[in-house]
């Protein structure tokens, strides 16, 4: 039989709340020195860099620049024009917005119209400079919404007509005069 009376109810306990005291103060100590390391250390003082780089769109394409074009430290000045069209063809029915920038060795047209829906015809932009005429593209579209984007290189620039047409035909010969503009 066991001895009740000998028995010993003291027993010491392992010394886990000092492990536990001591972890409890390292985190409170290392909690405080994060936010104040944050707030004195900025972003670029360490040698590190504020400039974030991303992955560029894959669809772009490099251009040549043309030195004799002004370039500034933000890239290449654009000149960006605007024509106004006359309707030639439907008395005020039809109209067109026309605008194209050009510089660096780029050109870029972009024209919106709205023109009465052609059946089995299509609307084609053409670029005129005095007697020279050339045909750009056909238009996009259906019913009475018309556009065309055009990106290139510069070669248009000393263009200063611009003419939508109605053709029958596709043949380099402009058809049936539609609207007629200037830039």
């Amino acid at each position: 039989m066991r001895d009740l009376a000998n028995q010993n109810f003291n027993i010491k306990k392992p010394k886990a709340t000092a492990k536990f005291l001591r972890l409890i103060l390292l985190i409170v100590v290392l909690a405080a020195i994060f936010p104040i390391g944050k707030f004195f250390l900025k972003p670029g003082s360490l040698g590190e860099s504020s400039i974030v780089l991303r992955e560029a769109p894959r669809n772009l394409k490099p251009i040549n620049v043309d030195l004799t074009e002004s370039i500034n430290s933000e890239g290449v000045n654009l000149i960006t024009q605007s024509a106004t069209f006359k309707d030639v063809q439907y008395g005020g029915e039809a109209n067109a917005t026309a605008t194209r920038s050009f510089g660096g060795g780029t050109y870029i047209l972009s024209v919106d119209a709205t023109l009465p829906d052609p059946v089995n015809t299509n609307y084609q932009v053409w670029l005129v400079s005095g007697q020279e005429v050339i045909p750009i593209n056909f238009m996009n579209g259906s019913k009475n919404t018309w556009s065309l984007r055009l990106r290139s290189s510069d070669k248009y620039s000393n263009y200063d007509g611009i003419w939508i047409t109605l053709e029958r035909t596709k043949d380099e010969l402009p058809e049936e005069h539609i609207l007629e503009g200037s830039f």
